[in-house]
């Protein structure tokens, strides 16, 4: 299937791919240019702060995609609190065995290599997960009193899920993502009476 060349957001999704999988510092530009088809000449014209500027942009469009997903799975399951948090766990296991345990965290990988020496990084990593953790807070907004505890709760989630991803993909091995999911259903609260 024939498709328009599109060099900016060809090396946008070769460095989301990339850096899923490998990371930042074992992505090199010259792997970059080739998984993108793009000539350096026009990735320097694209990205004139180069790979960091590359990586900014990846980490916004990986980021939005998924707080896309979050927002899509709360609506759905409307007021099911326990089906949108298996679904988040079980969309990332299958994923994940998709990928052939290769698909990573953008944001968890910048942040992890990149984030204690660069501010720029480190703020974007932020955003994007203070963007996931309030998407799954809307997702669990009833069974909570308030907003602030919603949110702690979602955290919460967010940093089992990203454990949890670290620990399949070590292991190859997708069986813990539905025990976490369990254990953190238990901790919601009971689901408030409508007045």
């Amino acid at each position: 299937m024939a498709r328009t060349s599109n060099a900016r957001q060809d090396a946008i999704e070769a460095a989301v791919r990339l850096f899923r999988s490998q990371g930042y510092s074992a992505t090199g530009l010259s792997q970059l240019l080739e998984e993108s088809g793009a000539p350096k000449g026009s990735f320097y014209f694209h990205f004139p702060g180069g790979k960091e500027q590359l990586a900014l942009e990846a980490l916004t469009v990986f980021g939005e995609e998924i707080r896309s997903r979050i927002a899509r799975r709360a609506e759905t399951l409307g007021a099911d609190t326990p089906a949108f948090i298996r679904a988040m766990f079980d969309a990332t296991a299958k994923e994940l065995e998709t990928s052939d345990y290769t698909a990573g965290c953008v944001a968890s990988n910048l942040g992890s290599e990149m984030s204690s020496g660069n501010r720029p990084i480190a703020e974007a990593v932020t955003k994007v997960v203070e963007s996931w953790v309030h998407a799954i807070a809307d997702g669990v907004a009833a069974r909570f009193d308030s907003r602030d505890a919603a949110i702690a709760y979602a955290a919460t989630v967010m940093a089992a899920l990203s454990g949890v991803r670290t620990m399949a993909r070590a292991q190859r091995s997708t069986a813990m993502f539905g025990a976490i999911a369990e254990v953190l259903i238990t901790g919601l609260p009971a689901p408030r009476s409508a007045d």
